[in-house]
């Protein structure tokens, strides 16, 4: 599918969706190869949205989108799966929407936020260019929905590893027989990537300080073990 719309789109390689963004009929820059700040960006001002897809420490996040507010007067969109998406809202303020693709989805449907009707048009083309569907959201919150609970079941499933109450494919099964879950918990941390689940985690815990967020001592060792 084509566009008349452009846009511009900046990932890491660690994000889920970094080869078919490179592959899209978009202006594609690899934040990995240059360095953002030393970067031109007049030749880029013809475009009607940038889109960041980096997969960042929110300190190293924060700063690229207020390099980003500076240089463009179009609208910046950003992929705030991991992080606390209203915090950022409220701080940038060319920062007119968020997005979830950072945590793959069975039904190719991903959560969007949108400020204005100029940002919701250009993220309707744009997951019409990619081949997903978006779904409105009224606030992003931290993690949006599916990332945050999805997180939640997947740690827990990791309690319970931890207090010996099943071996993981027997966690699987129980989930996808038991509450017809497309993938078990084990199955989806391997296909979401556990750095993103305890990054959000992490996150969540850091805002709301609520102990149901704490991530568990072998989600941690998952992590930091890939």
């Amino acid at each position: 599918m084509t566009t008349n719309k452009k846009f511009l789109v900046l990932a890491t390689k660690n994000h889920p969706f970094y080869q078919k963004l490179k592959e899209s009929d978009v202006i594609f820059y690899d934040l990995e190869s240059h360095a953002p700040f030393e970067e031109k960006w007049s030749h880029y001002m013809e475009c009607d949205l940038v889109l960041d897809f980096t997969v960042i420490e929110p300190e190293k996040k924060f700063e690229l989108l207020k390099h980003l507010n500076i240089q463009f007067d179009f609208p910046i969109v950003s992929d705030l799966s991991t992080y606390w998406g209203e915090l950022f809202l409220e701080k940038i303020s060319g920062l007119r929407g968020a997005i979830s693709l950072n945590f793959p989805s069975p039904t190719n449907c991903y959560e969007y936020y949108a400020i204005d009707e100029r940002t919701n048009s250009g993220l309707t083309d744009f997951f019409e260019l990619i081949g997903c569907e978006g779904l409105r959201v009224a606030c992003p919150g931290v993690g949006f929905t599916y990332p945050r609970v999805i997180s939640m079941i997947i740690n827990e499933a990791y309690f319970s590893l931890e207090d010996q109450l099943a071996r993981p494919k027997d966690i699987d099964t129980a989930m996808k027989f038991g509450v017809n879950y497309p993938m078990g918990p084990f199955e989806w941390a391997q296909k979401i990537g556990h750095k993103n689940i305890l990054r959000l985690l992490e996150e969540l815990y850091k805002v709301t300080g609520d102990p149901r967020y704490r991530p568990s001592q072998k989600l941690r060792l998952e992590a930091n073990l890939i």
